[in-house]
């Protein structure tokens, strides 16, 4: 396989074909904002990480069974597998080796940590971000 500039693609499902210009356009646009939800998950799920932290901080003793079955390490599940599945969409879309297509998987990513890890990225993430 071979990098290449090519405008006609089937991407991730046989139905996501594109033959033209306009095609490969709609499909960055879409990998882009696929981009930054996988960004804008990985960020919300450390957010939900530190949340918990500062809950247990203040005094809260939760028992083991208890704590794996709480609602944030529930949701936290869940979006792990949603940030699993995107995440591979992301490297399958790169591996068709389109430029296109790799550019737009890497822009997403970079727009989606500016527009979602601003916070983090003044302070120490072992700390408490305020």
């Amino acid at each position: 396989m071979t990098f290449h500039f090519g405008l006609q693609e089937t991407i991730l499902f046989d139905q996501w074909v594109v033959s033209d210009l306009s095609g490969v356009l709609g499909s960055v646009i879409g990998i882009i904002i696929l981009g930054m939800i996988y960004e804008g998950l990985k960020n919300y799920r450390e957010y939900l990480n530190v949340s918990k932290a500062i809950y247990k901080r203040k005094g809260e003793t939760e028992s083991r069974a208890k704590s794996i079955f709480s609602t944030i390490h529930v949701v936290q599940t869940m979006l792990q597998g949603v940030q699993l599945i995107l995440g591979y969409f992301l490297m399958f879309i790169f591996m068709t080796y389109n430029v296109y297509l790799c550019i737009a998987v890497v822009v997403g990513s970079v727009l989606g940590y500016f527009v979602f890890s601003w916070k983090y990225a003044r302070c120490d993430i072992s700390e408490c971000c305020s």
